[in-house]
């Protein structure tokens, strides 16, 4: 019984040194935010007009915009933090069209693409991006940037 204490410690020590790097970021979070590598997330429930939601995410701490997406396992962390919270409304994302360029933009200046990690489209109208509740916030959709809707905001503490 003994030993089996001793090795179940043992194990239990080892798993804390393997934790991923991205573990010792958690306390650049602010209380409320998640995180994923070295970003911080905070879903908001009030429903807003995508500029609203910019607005309200740069009032919530003076580096957040609305999240944008950069590989596929930041948009699973995305998806599970927004189904924590809900599955029934759609979710601003901080992806835009952009008229002179004519493509897709993420708030972060980057140009969308499909290498994000984040599949969509922007054929149903409307110059703003939403995760969509329809397909589990797995897949994003545009839509009129004045429909009300919450939000996700995102900031990295380290830039």
């Amino acid at each position: 019984m003994v030993a089996v204490i001793r090795l179940s410690l043992l194990l239990l020590g080892c798993v804390g040194l393997l934790q991923p790097a991205s573990a010792r970021y958690i306390g650049y979070c602010p209380k409320g935010w998640y995180y994923y590598k070295l970003s911080c997330f905070k879903y908001f429930s009030q429903s807003q007009s995508w500029d609203e939601a910019e607005t309200q995410c740069q009032a919530s701490h003076a580096s957040a915009h609305l999240a944008w997406v950069e590989e596929s396992r930041e948009a699973a962390t995305l998806q599970r933090v927004i189904s924590y919270y809900q599955r029934v409304q759609p979710v601003w994302l901080g992806l835009r069209y952009q008229h002179q360029s004519q493509a897709w933009q993420w708030v972060s200046g980057d140009e969308y693409s499909i290498t994000s990690g984040l599949s969509g489209n922007g054929t149903h109208g409307g110059t703003c991006g939403m995760l969509t509740h329809l397909s589990g916030f797995t897949l994003w959709s545009s839509t009129d940037c004045a429909q009300q809707h919450p939000y996700i905001c995102k900031f990295t503490p380290f830039h």
